[in-house]
């Protein structure tokens, strides 16, 4: 709010003490009788009103692609860019309309109901696709008809999906939690949580909230720092397929990962670096056009294992060892302390 509140008293030439300045800047404090405090949308809405024509001259179209400029730019950082956006977006659109973009912009509506009360009304399944695909298009598409269910909308390639993150777990009870039966350990990486998906020479990088790093990582196996290294090394028979994994900082001096607290940004790491990309993959869910969701994580980890020949500082498969009492996890985790790791991972073999 307070970037296009600063952004607003530029485009309009208003006085920077001047009563609408700081009525825009100052939007939280109660001010006359609208009850609008907190409600930058509808004070910028008040201000603009005697300023702007009653109508805009934007197409549908014209918005979508403004909004998606901004969302992309600023997820980028690149802020010239996303001021050069909602200019556009400013200069072209009647008060009332530039109230609602302001909420777009925002994500704060203010409609009296949530975006679940909306996916829920839609249909029974679109809450969990959109968390899974973070696309809104996708799930409008994939389940427009309220029959179809989402057993039958699975993950696809080049299309970023959701991850599952971990919980905490309280050790006391991680026998009871796996049922009383062996688990896995695994270490818990501190780097960049990021799917790649593979079609022949094609690739693509996703991060974990859906942002497409392919062109830090190499959409092909002839450019950037990582798919050159790793092109080679699948499995002949592997056509396509799509990997959850953790992407990672190798010293090859010291044999060792960074860890992010170094100062470095894996996703912008330059040529020069003395430091090398890595990706430390620790499951599959897709191979050769065969969806893998549905099988248990011990038949995705035995796939995995045979999917690539490892390269070390370039493409690990994750190691984790079978336990079954809560003495293992507490000797894993200390032994994780003692190398000044993350922490550890406890997974069930039998989950999906």
């Amino acid at each position: 709010e307070t970037m296009l509140a600063k952004l607003y008293i530029e485009v309009l030439g208003l006085p920077k003490e001047g009563k609408d300045a700081l009525k825009l800047l100052n939007y939280r404090a109660p001010s006359g009788s609208h009850g609008d405090a907190g409600d930058f949308a509808m004070i910028a809405y008040f201000v603009l009103k005697p300023r702007f024509p009653k109508h805009g001259s934007l197409t549908i179209q014209q918005v979508n692609d403004l909004l998606d400029g901004i969302a992309n730019n600023n997820a980028s950082k690149k802020k010239d860019l996303v001021k050069k956006s909602l200019l556009q977006l400013i200069t072209q659109s009647s008060a009332l309309e530039q109230k609602w973009l302001i909420r777009m912009i925002i994500k704060d509506m203010k409609l009296g109901f949530s975006q679940q009360t909306i996916f829920s009304i839609f249909h029974p399944d679109a809450i969990e696709l959109h968390n899974v695909t973070t696309d809104l298009e996708k799930v409008c598409l994939q389940l427009h008809d309220p029959s179809l269910s989402l057993s039958n909308v699975s993950i696809m390639l080049f299309s970023a999906f959701k991850p599952m993150l971990a919980a905490i777990a309280n050790i006391k009870n991680i026998e009871k939690q796996m049922n009383n039966q062996s688990f896995y350990i695994e270490t818990k990486l501190d780097g960049e949580r990021m799917q790649m998906h593979k079609d022949g020479d094609v690739y693509k990088y996703f991060s974990r909230n859906g942002f497409d790093y392919t062109q830090q990582f190499g959409a092909s196996p002839l450019d950037d720092s990582l798919t050159p290294f790793i092109h080679n090394v699948f499995r002949i028979d592997v056509q396509n397929c799509i990997l959850d994994g953790e992407m990672m900082a190798f010293n090859p001096n010291t044999q060792t990962f960074m860890q992010k607290g170094s100062k470095f940004d894996i996703k912008r790491m330059v040529d020069d670096s003395e430091l090398q990309t890595c990706y430390c993959v620790f499951d599959v869910l897709m191979l050769n056009d065969q969806k893998l969701a549905h099988e248990t994580l011990r038949k995705r980890y035995e796939t995995l294992h045979n999917l690539f020949t490892p390269i070390t500082g370039r493409l690990h498969a994750v190691h984790n060892k079978e336990a079954s009492s809560k003495k293992n996890v507490v000797d894993a985790l200390n032994e994780a302390i003692d190398n000044r790791e993350e922490g550890i991972m406890v997974k069930d073999p039998l989950s999906i």
